[in-house]
């Protein structure tokens, strides 16, 4: 145990774990990675690990772009393994009005500099032959999308910090962060207190006990996320596009010879952390395979193998959501020192390597390299949300990820 940080970051997942990396890349600056379970162990290695490039701003656009040049690269610079395949993607419209959709997505991902293509229900086939033609109004190809290990990425971002003198403090619950005149003045954790001046919130569905029991608010709502990993299936080869069905939400990736898919659902599963108690583990999160069987009927005409492919791995996380679909990154308002990685909306771990260099960034040089104002905190304007309201709002960003009408 150690008593004192210059930065100290709690939650050792995709989010904390890259802010830990790129801070301690920083040179004079001790860092302290901390997290109430092992490293790396929550929500992070039970994503999907899908890069998903067509985004629905700018800012995200170039993120996830500067994010997949970081996942290339991972290996050559953190030392750490991390495998991944360049897969490209499908993106399905079985609606006219999701048919728009795409259009859209396309005319803004081409002024972005991706690459993408509109082609025919039957192209998409042929690309993918797992997926049907049948109800297929629209399909956008896009090039740059690709997947990889969900279980390498914040371990091995942590691996790469503690390699550069980053402390990493598993199994170690924060209990509150200390705050004296406005300022951060460290963390007192079971173990004792840590001094340190910069504190990072990234911790995952814990965020809001973190900032609340300091007497912060941030309007977030951890979000229950499941999906399935088939037995492998004859002809499900590695490389073949990953397919997301866009009113259906459901997306589907090559996995270990099988298949990994899920469903962003129409009433997901909030939680009160809470209420779950001090020794909730995410593993052990309740799961409902139901909601799989419903949205594997949901797309039977398109992926019929999703009815009947066997069952080799159901799991899930839990994701934050919030009322806009955006992350809240960036510095707490009132408290110097205070800094938030969280809000991923089921799309952070894709993200972090550019979001945590970004936010060692701002931590750093006191200000991003890049106008960040959309995922301040301090766009919400204090509004006091009702629980009711954020959930009602988050569900429906949860459902709408692929921006289905």
């Amino acid at each position: 145990m150690i008593n004192k940080a210059d930065a100290i970051i709690i939650g050792s997942g995709g989010l904390g774990a890259a802010t830990a990396y790129y801070l301690s890349k920083r040179k004079g600056l001790s860092v302290a990675l901390v997290d109430k379970h092992d490293i790396g162990s929550q929500t992070s290695p039970r994503a999907a690990g899908m890069v998903s490039c067509v985004r629905k701003s700018d800012l995200m656009t170039s993120l996830i772009k500067d994010a997949c040049r970081k996942i290339e690269a991972f290996t050559e610079e953190t030392g750490q393994p991390l495998d991944w395949v360049h897969s490209g993607s499908l993106k399905i419209a079985r609606r006219p009005q999701d048919a728009e959709v795409i259009k859209a997505d396309f005319e803004r991902s081409r002024r972005m500099g991706l690459d993408v293509e509109l082609i025919s229900p039957e192209q998409a086939s042929r690309l993918n032959p797992f997926l049907k033609p049948t109800g297929v109004v629209a399909a956008m190809w896009i090039g740059d999308d690709r997947y990889f290990d969900p279980a390498q990425v914040a371990v091995g971002f942590a691996k790469a910090a503690a390699s550069q003198g980053a402390t990493l403090l598993p199994n170690t619950d924060v209990l509150n962060v200390n705050i004296s005149a406005g300022k951060v003045t460290g963390v007192t954790t079971a173990n004792g207190v840590i001094e340190g001046s910069i504190v990072v919130d990234a911790a995952g569905a814990w965020t809001r006990q973190v900032a609340e029991a300091s007497g912060i608010r941030v309007p977030l709502v951890p979000t229950r996320q499941q999906l399935i990993v088939t037995e492998p299936l004859d002809g499900a080869r590695a490389d073949l596009p990953m397919v997301r069905i866009m009113d259906a939400a459901v997306y589907t990736r090559p996995c270990q010879g099988g298949f990994l898919w899920g469903v962003y659902e129409e009433t997901p599963r909030f939680f009160d952390m809470q209420s779950l108690g001090a020794n909730f583990d995410v593993k052990d999160m309740p799961l409902d395979i139901e909601v799989l069987r419903a949205a594997a009927i949901e797309v039977k005409d398109q992926f019929p193998i999703l009815q009947t492919a066997k069952v080799r791995e159901f799991r899930g996380g839990i994701p934050t959501m919030t009322a806009d679909g955006h992350h809240i990154l960036g510095p707490a308002p009132g408290t110097a020192g205070f800094y938030f990685a969280s809000g991923c909306n089921v799309a952070g771990l894709s993200i972090s390597p550019a979001v945590g260099e970004l936010l060692a960034t701002w931590i750093v040089d006191g200000e991003p390299r890049v106008d960040l104002s959309l995922m301040s905190v301090t766009r919400f304007n204090d509004r006091a949300w009702s629980e009711p309201e954020l959930h009602r709002e988050a569900a429906w960003q949860y459902r709408h990820f692929y921006g289905a009408v």
